[in-house]
């Protein structure tokens, strides 16, 4: 049987969101383990039989790890990857995930692309340009002064076998505050390690939707014969954001009117991307209540 395990960091903030990301894992993760790495203010209790986070943990194993920083809540963004470089030694591949994020469909084969050496990523939508001012935050020379890179990639999700560890260990060791956050750090020694060589970058829409991308008319989520596909009918297997946090979720539609203001789009395009909003919303609070129909 293959040995694989979602990683999740979390603080209480985070609870509902994790919570909705148990239930996706309920439904989708098949006998994958749970490796759990939160804040000392989430109490394990709430993850036994009746609680607020119960899950039916047959045939699946979680494990806990709690952040002992000062300051977990800033220190464990990066204090995760040391902890899930070692804990990921128990596993054939592992695939990294934040506590606002719940899955939509089976990710079996990516966790299988990650056993067979491949990483798999998803796309942050953008190119960036690694020149030599990110290069001495990073402390790294990649032996040029401008590297414009197009498989920038989010932090999360990312699938990996245990040979590409060593990847979460350096980004650890070479963090420094005030430097790059974790997100640019990953990248750029991502490409110093050669990981790139071997990535898989799915487009953000599949993935997580950052700016915007599972809204915006041209790639909007919208669902089919029980599957949720982006506007170009491509599998969307996973979702992130704070949908439990009503601010965030009320600047969603705002934030699109600007953007069809800037784009002089029209009234079909709106209806697609508030169709979109609705669904992935009502996905969302499915998952919160423990409704895996």
């Amino acid at each position: 049987m293959d040995n694989y395990a979602f990683m999740v960091s979390a603080s209480k903030h985070y609870l509902p969101g994790l919570k909705a990301l148990l239930s996706s894992i309920k439904k989708y993760g098949g006998n994958t383990a749970i490796e759990l790495y939160v804040t000392p203010d989430i109490d394990e209790e709430v993850f036994k039989e009746d609680s607020e986070l119960a899950l039916d943990a047959s045939n699946r194993e979680i494990v806990w790890s709690v952040s002992e920083g000062k300051d977990p809540k800033v220190e464990m963004i990066i204090d995760r990857f040391k902890v899930f470089a070692e804990r990921g030694r128990e596993y054939d591949a592992v695939c990294l995930l934040d506590a606002d994020m719940f899955l939509t469909a089976n990710v079996d084969l990516f966790f299988d692309l990650a056993k067979s050496g491949f990483i798999v990523a998803g796309s942050n939508g953008m190119i960036i340009d690694f020149d030599k001012t990110y290069q001495e935050k990073a402390g790294i020379t990649l032996g040029v002064d401008n590297y414009p890179y197009s498989k920038v990639h989010t932090t999360v999700p990312l699938f990996l076998g245990k040979k590409d560890l060593d990847w979460f260990m350096y980004v650890y060791d070479a963090w420094i505050p005030g430097g790059l956050d974790d997100f640019l750090l990953l990248n750029i020694i991502g490409i110093l390690l050669g990981k790139n060589q071997k990535m898989i970058c799915m487009p953000p829409y599949v993935f997580t939707g950052i700016h915007h991308w599972q809204m915006k008319p041209e790639t909007a989520v919208f669902e089919k014969a029980g599957l949720l596909l982006s506007g170009t009918e491509e599998q969307v297997y996973m979702v992130h954001g704070k949908w439990w946090e009503k601010g965030w979720v009320d600047d969603l539609w705002p934030t699109m009117l600007r953007y069809f203001d800037a784009e002089d789009m029209g009234k079909k395009c709106k209806k697609r991307s508030k169709k979109a909003i609705d669904l992935l919303k009502d996905r969302f609070e499915h998952y919160l209540k423990g409704d895996l129909e």
